[in-house]
């Protein structure tokens, strides 16, 4: 089998609601997703969600990349099975590494999602059964509550708790006594005995978070994520030390290298794996599987604004990695006028490839790039 035609689009629907994090507000999605077709008729996709924040690309530099760099690779080379994908995924980041490009996972990634879901298709086979043995039948799933007006977080609460999440995040900002006003809301309606994360994405100093984490204990919080800059790998670890809260590395992990790094300084307890800035479904089972041999858990994230193929890409990692202890998966309701108590379920992982009818090109908001 070989690849004979790759089209490249862009993906900006906006939201019903916006995001507001730490490092930005998004109001629409903004990633690129990957048209494969292969010589047999088979139709593969990928996607990934760039942010300059985390790894320096964009939608603009993935697009040249794939357009311009790996086409000599993806459009001569013939696979056959998962050991042909791999070997050619290898190469592509071999050819990045050696003309020097500063940024490529998520080029990475739309390829690796779109190379796994036609050689799951050529084999009839899902595209977990491509990484490892499921380990689950029910995935609990997880989702972030962003920054929102203080008057807002009890109502939007409320409609989250209704919902199928097993566990919640709450994005901090730097001033304490206004996060302890967001967790009083959201614990008063969740009640005591659900699971509390809170996020920082690195935007505090080690004094803040001292001074933060000290202020929000009465909340019965389980861990803090990302809670200073992502090279302060011995701040985070004496994080950990002083508080005795567990810490997620989020923003400090985008590659195997950096995983073992963190391990080594012991900087965190649990890694925060995300598909786009990973490069890919096989290099995020690989995370998983390396945090998984040094005793470390590992937590799926989502991207926001991502569609049903990383969705999807996601509940399939998600059914293999054995030290899962948070799966988060709520992009989709960014999208809707009117949530749905039961879109938090996880789409099906059966079938070939990525599986399901819903797994396709989005037909709005979407414009193509490149056609090769």
């Amino acid at each position: 089998m070989r690849i004979k035609r790759i089209r490249v689009f862009h993906f900006a629907a906006p939201f019903v609601i916006g995001f507001h994090s730490p490092h930005r507000l998004a109001k629409r999605a903004d990633s690129i997703i990957l048209e494969v077709e292969a010589t047999e008729g088979i139709i593969g996709y990928g996607e990934c969600v760039p942010r300059s924040y985390i790894t320096g690309e964009t939608c603009s530099t993935v697009a040249e990349i794939i357009s311009s760099i790996f086409p000599g690779i993806l459009l001569t080379w013939e696979f056959h099975s998962i050991p042909d994908a791999v070997r050619m995924m290898s190469r592509l980041e071999s050819l990045c590494r050696s003309k020097s490009i500063p940024a490529y996972n998520a080029a990475l990634c739309a390829v690796d999602i779109a190379l796994l879901d036609i050689t799951g298709k050529l084999l009839r086979k899902p595209a977990h059964a491509l990484l490892g043995p499921v380990v689950r039948d029910m995935i609990p799933s997880a989702v972030s509550i962003p920054f929102l007006p203080i008057s807002e977080y009890r109502a939007v609460s409320s409609e989250l708790r209704k919902m199928h999440f097993h566990s919640y995040k709450v994005l901090m900002g730097a001033d304490k006594e206004e996060n302890r006003h967001r967790l009083r809301q959201v614990r008063d309606v969740m009640g005591k005995e659900i699971d509390l994360r809170v996020e920082a994405n690195g935007k505090w100093s080690f004094d803040q978070a001292l001074s933060n984490i000290e202020a929000i204990k009465e909340f019965n919080i389980s861990a803090v994520e990302q809670p200073l800059r992502k090279d302060d790998l011995e701040g985070m670890r004496r994080i950990r030390r002083e508080t005795g809260l567990s810490v997620i590395a989020d923003e400090s992990l985008c590659s195997p290298e950096d995983a073992v790094k963190l391990i080594e300084e012991e900087a965190c307890d649990i890694l925060n794996i995300k598909i786009s800035k990973c490069g890919g479904l096989l290099c995020s089972w690989q995370i998983s599987e390396l945090a998984r041999s040094k005793g470390i858990l590992c937590q799926l994230g989502t991207h926001v604004g991502e569609t049903g193929i990383l969705t999807a890409a996601g509940n399939h990692l998600a059914a293999v990695i054995r030290n899962l202890t948070y799966f988060e998966n709520g992009s989709h309701l960014l999208f809707e006028k009117k949530w749905n108590y039961s879109r938090s379920v996880p789409v099906s992982i059966h079938g070939s490839g990525l599986g399901g009818p819903e797994i396709e090109l989005p037909r709005e908001h979407t414009t193509l790039l490149a056609e090769l």
